[in-house]
Formats: C-alpha cells, sequence, structure tokens
C-alpha cells in the first residue's frame, strides 16, 4: 500500500498494536498506518485526535466536520471518504456534508457554523483571512485559543494528505 516500511494492523506489537486497537472495530485508517513508519509520529498523531475528542468544547460531528474541510479542500481522498461516511453515519445528509465548506449553518448550530466557515475558509484561501472573518466567530463565544486549534486542526489534514499521496504505492 505504501513505499515505505509501515506496520500493519495484523504485525502490530507493543505501542503501535495499543494505537490500532484503539480503531478495532472500524478498521484502522491508512493514514494512521502510514503513520507507523515513525511510531513516535503515530503517537503525536493520536495525542493530537486525543486532545480534540476529549475537549467537552468540541463534538464529535463538529470535528469529524473540520476534518471533513480540510481533507475535501486539500484533495485528500481518503480522509475526506472516511469523514463523510462519519458524519453521515451521524445524521448529516449528502447536501449538509456537501455545503459545509460553503455553508456549515445547513448542519450546525450559529456557534459552530462560524467557526467551520472560518476553517474552510482559512484552509481554501488563507491570505484571505482578515479581522473581519475573525470577529463573528468570536462574537459567537470562541476563544483565541479555540480558533487557532480548530483552524489548525483543519489544516492539518493537508499534511497528512501530502504524507499519504508522496508514500502511496503509485
Amino acid at each position: 500500500m505504501f513505499q515505505i516500511d509501515y506496520v500493519t494492523p495484523e504485525k502490530a506489537e507493543g505501542s503501535v498494536a495499543k494505537t490500532y486497537a484503539l480503531f478495532a472495530n472500524k478498521g484502522v485508517p491508512a493514514p494512521l498506518q502510514l503513520y507507523s513508519a515513525s511510531p513516535r509520529y503515530l503517537e503525536r498523531e493520536l495525542a493530537v485526535i486525543g486532545d480534540f475528542m476529549g475537549d467537552d468544547a468540541y463534538e464529535p460531528a463538529f470535528l469529524a466536520a473540520l476534518r471533513y474541510i480540510g481533507a475535501s479542500v486539500s484533495c485528500f481522498g481518503a480522509c475526506t471518504v472516511f469523514n463523510r461516511d462519519l458524519l453521515a453515519s451521524m445524521g448529516l445528509s449528502p447536501d449538509e456534508i456537501e455545503a459545509l465548506r460553503t455553508d456549515p449553518s445547513q448542519a450546525f448550530d450559529a456557534r459552530e457554523a462560524a467557526l467551520l466557515a472560518l476553517a474552510a475558509k482559512a484552509v481554501a484561501d488563507p491570505d484571505a483571512v482578515a479581522p473581519a472573518d475573525i470577529a463573528p466567530v468570536r462574537a459567537q463565544g470562541w476563544t483565541d485559543r479555540q480558533i487557532f486549534e480548530c483552524v489548525v486542526y483543519a489544516a492539518r489534514m493537508a499534511t497528512v494528505g501530502i504524507v499519504f499521496r508522496a508514500f502511496s504505492s503509485k
């Protein structure tokens, strides 16, 4: 599957096996398998995911929407499909999912939609983000830390996508 050595779920041991066990019900996503090429990066990736999943400020569907936005804007097919399917399993319609990049208010309340819209703009056209884009997000009660972290969380999908595409078997 990849051009470099990585650990498949069947051969996982130690910390990699512990990480993979978290995905036993749904299967280990291919990007996480690639990250096993460096167990310390795999641990970091899992730590970031865990930090967000453990933060009561963010609902699982909101986090999946951030990942979907980041993946779909950066043309990262594997994670776009994974998060699209996850959002669908959470009750979002295909139209609501498609609208996440342009009108997240179709699927999320005003507070969450404001931050999703900013993340979508930041990932699609980072140079276009202006104070006028951030002010309404703050007005919805999001802190600057949360704004920063959510944009980074969405933008990380581009990095994962670049690494995935670089090492995928051609």
